[in-house]
């Protein structure tokens, strides 16, 4: 961690004024009645030590005096700090000017009396969010939630800057855990929504399309609307300081279950595909993509179930428990085949960068640096479990408003086999899922999407092309 230095010679006019105006103060003091001055001087002091950095930064602190003057508004403070600072902005900028001071226990700065002597103060610039400064390892904010109260602070914990992963205690209690689980359970017997109940992952979003994947094994089920969920929603926005609540920006919540040898390959959770004219994917450029996760354990898991960072290891400090990497190996080559993916990735859980599965605990990473850019090291995986069940959730934060497809593009399509075989229903050439004789699945879809239907031989039993001109409901069943 490098030390902070004091502010530029551009600003000694700066100091040269402090001066005159502490020497002016003082000839006062000798004018008036002391007790007075003395009440003044202790309940607004005339200037405030500060240490200002860029947006999440740990290093390059400068040492600034401010003034009440320069802190009328915390827009005027930011545009001043700026002048003694290098603001990190969109698209490369790097001597932005600063809109937004946040103090490093989150607070967003809006008067002088925000700002306590000693304050670390970051400077944001226009349309960047606010990102958490790793400062060191271990390093601990308070945070009082307020959209969403818990009864007691958040305590978010730093653990490593590059992925910039945190430990965030007291997020949640182990019966809101319970009761994530026990709503989707139920949804599994109701008439609802087919993405509110569990069923396999997939990989993709709605405008690309979305797909199963072998190198993700687990189950999923997403939650918008229940009491448990949008508190967990605007909890998430507590923590992360961007603001009031808005569902536009962040994904449902999604609930998973991992069972034994299910897991997920490492994968970014922000979207790679590149911008183009119907959406901007590059936050730094001015795009909307995923900002954050928060990860949350909703169980104890007996072996495995880890979020692994496989390009990391872990900081200074930190182990991994012995009862869990002794005799990996040998485990793992009793589970999976030593060629797989499973397998390695298993060896990667027990000796790089992982969070153990804890109920009630739970992880923050970015996905974007404070700049904009789109964050590589933020790589991670849900690794295999190796004993018991991982039930888990996590909630995607926005740096803008969520990407959708223009709602009239969205086709909902009912596809079922009223035959007396089961039948494989194709997106893409990608199995999505088996209809058993005389069952239906409806999937979201869009136009010029292909879909085929194919038997237990691979025949194939009806291709199709979804069009616009048939309609927002569509319904097609495989040929009797």
């Amino acid at each position: 961690m490098g030390s902070a230095t004091t502010a530029t010679p551009r600003s000694s006019a700066h100091w040269l004024l402090a001066a005159l105006l502490v020497a002016v103060l003082a000839a006062l003091a000798h004018m008036q009645p002391s007790a007075p001055v003395h009440r003044w001087l202790l309940t607004t002091p005339a200037f405030k030590l500060v240490t200002v950095y860029d947006n999440g930064a740990s290093i390059g602190g400068v040492a600034i005096s401010v003034s009440a003057d320069k802190a009328v508004t915390g827009g005027a403070l930011a545009a001043h700090l700026s002048k003694y600072v290098n603001v990190s902005g969109l698209r490369g900028e790097t001597s932005a000017i600063a809109d937004r001071v946040y103090t490093g226990n989150g607070i967003l700065v809006e008067s002088y009396d925000n700002i306590t002597a000693g304050d670390r103060l970051y400077l944001v610039a226009p349309e960047l969010l606010f990102v958490w400064p790793f400062v060191k390892p271990g390093h601990r904010v308070f945070i009082e939630p307020t959209q969403s109260p818990t009864g007691r602070p958040l305590i978010l914990e730093s653990w490593t800057e590059s992925p910039r992963v945190f430990h965030v205690h007291n997020f949640f209690a182990e019966a809101e855990a319970d009761v994530l689980i026990h709503q989707v359970l139920e949804k599994d017997e109701q008439d609802v929504a087919e993405h509110e109940k569990l069923r396999p992952s997939t990989v993709g979003s709605n405008t690309e399309g979305v797909r199963k994947s072998a190198h993700r094994t687990s189950e999923n089920a997403f939650d918008s609307t229940s009491e448990a969920a949008v508190a967990f929603r605007k909890r998430s926005f507590d923590l992360l300081r961007v603001g009031d609540y808005d569902p536009a920006m962040c994904d449902g919540l999604q609930i998973l279950r991992y069972s034994q040898k299910q897991a997920y390959v490492p994968h970014t959770d922000y979207f790679s595909s590149p911008p183009t004219a119907v959406w901007n994917t590059d936050p730094h450029t001015g795009g909307t993509n995923r900002f954050a996760t928060i990860f949350l354990y909703l169980s104890n898991v007996t072996r495995g179930g880890q979020t692994v960072f496989p390009e990391s290891y872990m900081p200074e400090g930190w182990t991994h428990p012995d009862d869990q990497t002794s005799g990996i190996e040998a485990i793992a080559s009793s589970l999976f085949n030593q060629t797989s993916w499973e397998h390695e990735m298993t060896l990667k859980c027990h000796s790089r960068l992982a969070s153990y599965p804890k109920k009630a605990h739970a992880i923050l990473f970015y996905s974007q640096k404070p700049n904009g850019e789109l964050d590589k090291a933020s790589l991670h995986g849900g690794c295999p479990v190796l004993d018991g069940t991982k039930w888990g959730a996590n909630l995607w934060v926005w740096n803008k408003k969520r990407h959708v497809a223009p709602p009239t593009d969205r086709i909902r399509v009912k596809f079922e086999n009223p035959t007396e075989m089961p039948v494989g229903l194709f997106w893409k050439g990608k199995l999505m899922t088996t209809l058993q004789p005389h069952q239906s699945h409806t999937y979201n879809t869009f136009p010029e999407h292909p879909w085929s239907m194919k038997d237990a031989e691979g025949n194939v039993l009806l291709s199709t092309i979804i069009r616009k001109a048939d309609g927002p409901d569509q319904h097609v069943h495989a040929p009797v």
